[in-house]
């Protein structure tokens, strides 16, 4: 009988952030697995020295081991390499966003490392970026096992709660100076990318890719990143005002300087944890995710909500067929602002027995679970069968 795996989860304490749930996810799902875990917690105050020793002891274990952690942190070296490749210590990265906001540390990890990527469009970045990791996999976001007895409709007291933050981004002008300068011809053709942005399902760096074809990885990199914060500022104010009829319960950061674009119906509780706003997505008829970034995978809040049996109106995705979509209980946002109403009263329809349904459904295919299959399929595979 194989020895009993060990990991070494790098968690990152971010009580705000859905990543420090997703990381207590990710464990309980590996503990259900029978792997050992052991946890160094993470913070803005980085304790080096106490993670080279977790490290060590991991590495020191002679039976199958790992390191798991996300966004790629904590690429320490020794010897002028790395300290994973120097112990032949396997390491598993979650990259919970476009790997374009993580590219310097994902292009400082080792050889013995599998990149975990959400969206299937990400591959393409990173041929354009190569980086040392021996193999990428598809690793979509998840959320943890149903919660039990879920409130039903009648029992739910927040019709539409949306989630997420509203934060200063460049306004299109500014883009297209950004990236175009005085480039008649640039300008025109970031201006067709920012317009199929909002209107299709194409991946960002796709777009831009295509609309700066003479600029170099790099270029289309900063492009990228400022097409997305754009995008999702301007996406979620102009949700948010097509729904002022609605009873809006509203969580997140507002940058001052966008509050008067917002309307004055909603409820701002204002900034709370994700463990908080996970107990309102169940008492939530609907839930509202509005992360267009992801143009062939889905945002976690998707199944933090359905976990919570809320029913979900979110970004169109090709991650999710039709059908896919409408047994888990999600409802895509139209790409029209003014049309999200429809959206909405569509998933307002959906009955207790629809939600009891969509949870079954959502239990079997989309937990933490699951996706922690893919990775030890991967370890076993790459790692643990090789000297």
């Amino acid at each position: 009988m194989m020895t009993k795996p060990r990991c070494l989860l790098i968690a990152n304490f971010a009580p705000l952030s859905s990543i420090w749930d997703m990381g207590r996810g990710m464990r309980t799902a590996l503990e259900n697995a029978d792997v050992s875990v052991m946890e160094y917690l993470r913070s803005d105050f980085p304790n080096e020295g106490l993670n080279r020793i977790m490290v060590k002891m991991i590495a020191e274990f002679k039976g199958p081991r790992f390191v798991l952690d996300i966004n790629a942190n904590e690429n320490y070296r020794v010897q002028n390499g790395s300290l994973y490749d120097a112990y032949r210590l396997p390491r598993m990265s979650f990259i919970t966003d476009s790997p374009l906001r993580h590219m310097a540390k994902i292009q400082a990890m080792p050889e013995h490392s599998i990149l975990g990527l959400v969206d299937g469009d990400f591959p393409d970045i990173l041929a354009d970026f190569p980086c040392p990791s021996r193999c990428q996999i598809p690793f979509p976001h998840a959320g943890p096992p149903p919660a039990p007895a879920p409130l039903s409709n009648d029992q739910r007291d927040i019709p539409v709660l949306f989630v997420g933050n509203i934060t200063s981004a460049p306004s299109q002008d500014d883009f297209l100076t950004r990236h175009g300068g005085s480039d008649t011809g640039l300008r025109k053709a970031l201006s067709q990318a920012v317009e199929a942005a909002r209107e299709t399902d194409a991946p960002l760096y796709a777009l831009c890719k295509a609309a700066l074809p003479g600029k170099s990885p790099q270029d289309w990199l900063a492009a990228t990143n400022d097409l997305e914060s754009h995008l999702i500022s301007t996406r979620r104010i102009a949700l948010l005002n097509s729904l002022k009829h609605h009873k809006i319960v509203y969580c997140g950061v507002i940058d001052p300087s966008l509050r008067t674009a917002l309307p004055g119906t909603m409820e701002d509780r204002g900034a709370v944890t994700f463990e908080d706003a996970a107990d309102l997505m169940g008492r939530a008829r609907v839930l509202i995710n509005s992360s267009p970034s992801f143009r062939n995978g889905a945002h976690e809040r998707v199944f933090y909500g359905l976990s919570r049996g809320a029913s979900v109106v979110t970004e169109p995705s090709r991650f999710l067929t039709p059908a896919q979509a409408t047994t888990l209980g999600i409802t895509p946002l139209p790409f029209a602002a003014d049309r999200a109403a429809t959206a909405i009263d569509q998933a307002m329809a959906r009955t207790d027995d629809d939600r009891h349904t969509a949870q079954a459904h959502y239990a079997r295919t989309h937990t933490w679970t699951q996706r922690m299959e893919t990775v030890l399929t991967c370890l076993k595979d790459q790692f643990w069968t090789t000297p």
